[in-house]
């Protein structure tokens, strides 16, 4: 056989495989979709404490695009009767948290905030609710734990850290 034939032979496969890859495409069905999960964080290590003046220091980190998190919003509900775990929750207050005021250091991977709770309750059940720099991304919501005021009803009783 020639080489010239040998030649055509490979050209014509190629342009045939070409061909083929163009008309089926990777599969996908729709438009491409970008990859946001560059831009994504999340909540890690979240703890509340409280004082005997009331006040409940908040504090946690962020792992991720820690750099996108724009504010936080605390959403509180005031438990003075019994803890059941699965109560849905309801948030009587939200306090607004603007990231750069709660970062401990420049860095900005862990945060820390004091709030004083508006409604009196002996514990208080809460979440965090990260809200993205890019408008188009989905908001980050933490779990839902429970702070214990101090000399509450409920005493040295222990919930799970990270809520229901």
């Amino acid at each position: 056989m020639k080489p010239c034939a040998v030649f055509s032979g490979i050209r014509v496969a190629a342009w045939m495989l070409c061909f083929a890859v163009l008309l089926v495409g990777c599969g996908r069905k729709g438009d491409p979709l970008p990859d946001y999960s560059v831009d994504a964080f999340s909540f890690t290590s979240l703890a509340a404490e409280a004082a005997a003046d009331g006040a409940v220091t908040f504090r946690g980190n962020v792992t991720g695009a820690s750099q996108n998190l724009e504010y936080m919003v605390l959403e509180m509900q005031a438990v003075d009767g019994e803890l059941c775990e699965g109560c849905p929750f309801l948030a009587q207050e939200q306090h607004r948290i603007d990231s750069r005021d709660a970062w401990e250091s420049e860095t900005g991977s862990s945060f820390s905030f004091v709030y004083r709770p508006v409604f009196p309750g002996a514990a208080y059940r809460w979440r965090l609710v990260g809200h993205n720099l890019y408008s188009g991304l989905p908001d980050i919501v933490s779990p839902i734990q429970t702070v214990f005021m101090e000399g509450s009803v409920y005493g040295d009783l222990a919930m799970p850290e990270y809520g229901e």
